[in-house]
């Protein structure tokens, strides 16, 4: 007794005819028939009435076809399971809060068209563009900095802005509504370590220096809570996303406007075509559809 007989078996109940379970299946009305005189020998009863049109179960009948609907339509379950959890995963990687805000988000839109199977990991922003090109993630949702000059990469913008300076409340700063870069620049920064940041960092730099203005970096920090802490304690001066999402230090960091500031940032979703497998060109075509 195998599933096909079981599946044979029901056909055959339902449509009142072995030709048409036949044709339902592809294949020959004899191989149907075979299959249930096979059910009959194994269950040692006569399954279907072959003296009525169209066909009737037999008392036995009826309680096969009974259980059998249920064995078959569990079995589609566990098959469908089991194909969901054994298809391949998209791959994501980011870098920081606000990767995984605008992460949060898309997902929460594309999983509303198709269903994927996601496995998303937190990793340097120095290391997404090694990776993307390594293959180890099918996409990476972070700053565009870090892909500058790989003309093989591709980005979707899904977040963009100004940078803001970021002051604690024993600065001088701390009440001004607005900032020249000539205020910024005279005083003590702390910027995330290059190791952290990746290339945002000397682009920060070289958009700086084009400006003739010559950062005095003070401190470099390894991650956001520690700049944070710095920041306050050691009257510094940071820079921030003008949407970054943390309430920095109970209020006691404030964001201020730059009015004269060549410092832009965008947040992508960024991939490498050559690279995706056919559910991560589904996603991306997803994805394209609902960011603007």
């Amino acid at each position: 007794m195998n599933l096909n007989s079981l599946k044979y078996f029901v056909d055959v109940v339902k449509l009142g005819s072995f030709t048409a379970a036949g044709k339902k299946n592809l294949v020959a009305q004899t191989s149907i028939s075979q299959q249930i005189q096979q059910l009959e020998n194994y269950f040692d009863c006569l399954l279907i009435d072959r003296s009525q049109n169209p066909v009737k179960p037999t008392k036995e009948g009826q309680v096969l076809f009974t259980e059998s609907e249920k064995l078959l339509n569990q079995f589609q379950i566990l098959e469908k399971n089991v194909r969901k959890s054994t298809a391949r995963k998209i791959r994501i990687q980011y870098s920081s809060i606000m990767d995984i805000q605008l992460l949060d988000k898309l997902l929460d839109k594309v999983t509303k068209k198709q269903d994927f199977n996601f496995e998303i990991e937190k990793v340097s922003l120095s290391n997404i563009s090694k990776y993307l090109n390594q293959n180890k993630y099918d996409f990476a949702i972070t700053f565009d900095s870090e892909f500058y000059q790989e003309s093989d990469i591709e980005t979707l913008t899904l977040d963009q802005g100004k940078y803001l300076a970021g002051v604690g409340s024993h600065h001088p700063f701390y009440n001004f509504s607005s900032l020249t870069m000539q205020q910024v620049y005279s005083s003590s920064l702390i910027m995330l370590s290059p190791q952290k940041i990746g290339k945002s960092y000397q682009l920060m730099l070289n958009r700086s220096l084009d400006e003739k203005y010559h950062p005095q970096i003070s401190y470099l920090a390894d991650d956001v809570e520690s700049e944070l802490l710095l920041i306050q304690q050691k009257k510094l001066l940071g820079f921030f996303p003008e949407h970054y999402p943390l309430n920095l230090n109970n209020n006691l960091i404030k964001l201020i406007p730059i009015v004269d500031n060549p410092h832009r940032y965008k947040i992508v979703l960024a991939y490498k075509q050559e690279n995706l497998s056919q559910v991560g060109k589904l996603f991306l075509k997803a994805a394209k559809e609902i960011v603007p």
